[in-house]
């Protein structure tokens, strides 16, 4: 699901990053979202969706090699829980209300 949002984070080397891009997969927990630089793993962000203008906070769980000329694909887990963030409501996990 490609969701458009705003990213506040800081790049591998240590520099702000601050863009506008768009999330490839979305989750109850999470997204990968595409980054134009390389995001260090552990780092943390703020994403805001620019459907809802919510912000939230991640971190940053991985990172793909990166592609000959493509973004960075990027896995980011919530710090908290996202409730209708992504403007989805997810399924509870079994055993869970």
């Amino acid at each position: 699901m490609r969701v458009p949002v705003e990213i506040r984070a800081t790049d591998a080397e240590g520099k702000p990053l601050e863009e506008s891009t768009f999330t490839g997969v979305v989750g109850a927990s999470g997204a990968m979202i595409w980054t134009s630089r390389k995001l260090q793993v552990g780092s943390e962000l703020e994403i805001t969706n620019r459907f809802s203008q919510q912000t939230a906070r991640f971190r940053v769980a991985w990172v793909k090699d990166q592609e000959s000329g493509k973004p960075w694909e990027t896995g980011v887990e919530s710090l908290r829980p996202l409730d209708d963030f992504w403007g989805v409501r997810f399924p509870p996990k079994p055993g869970h209300a």
